[in-house]
């Protein structure tokens, strides 16, 4: 971090980074997202200090002595927090079931026939997808085990 653009690079981050923590289902009062509210508080008063040191400094111009080592770690740190963020699923899957027969006319054999094509679908939940199993349970019931 060297310009007065790099220290609003970083509240961008830090506040795109509580703004997410946010929207988590476990944090539900304020002291959960204490980490966050400091990281941001920190990368504003980044910029503050530049503003104080050099009013007159230009966007895209390196401010020298402005920044710590760890300045850029904890801008790196939250970069990295945005991109498992970004690679998080947001929309339905669908999942096709393959299953290659043996052609043996076992009670196996006719399952993998049976399954192989399958499509159900997998819904977002937090870092991965839930797949609700029960009808295909079900189906599975019905079409192989005896009442």
């Amino acid at each position: 971090m060297i310009s007065p653009t790099d220290a609003l690079d970083a509240v961008a981050a830090a506040a795109a980074v509580l703004n997410h923590a946010v929207s988590e289902p476990g944090n539900r009062t304020i002291s959960t997202l204490a980490p966050q509210l400091d990281r941001l508080s920190r990368a504003v008063a980044r910029a503050q200090v530049i503003v104080t040191l050099d009013p007159d400094a230009e966007l895209d111009r390196p401010v020298p002595r402005c920044f710590a080592p760890e300045d850029a770690s904890e801008h790196a740190d939250d970069l990295a927090v945005l991109e498992a963020i970004a690679a998080m699923p947001v929309q339905p899957a669908t999942v096709v079931f393959r299953a290659r027969r043996l052609d043996d006319d076992s009670a196996e054999d006719a399952l993998r026939a049976w399954i192989d094509g399958r499509r159900i679908t997998a819904t977002p939940a937090g870092r991965g997808y839930d797949i609700d199993a029960n009808r295909l349970v079900s189906n599975i019931a019905d079409q192989f085990l005896e009442p």
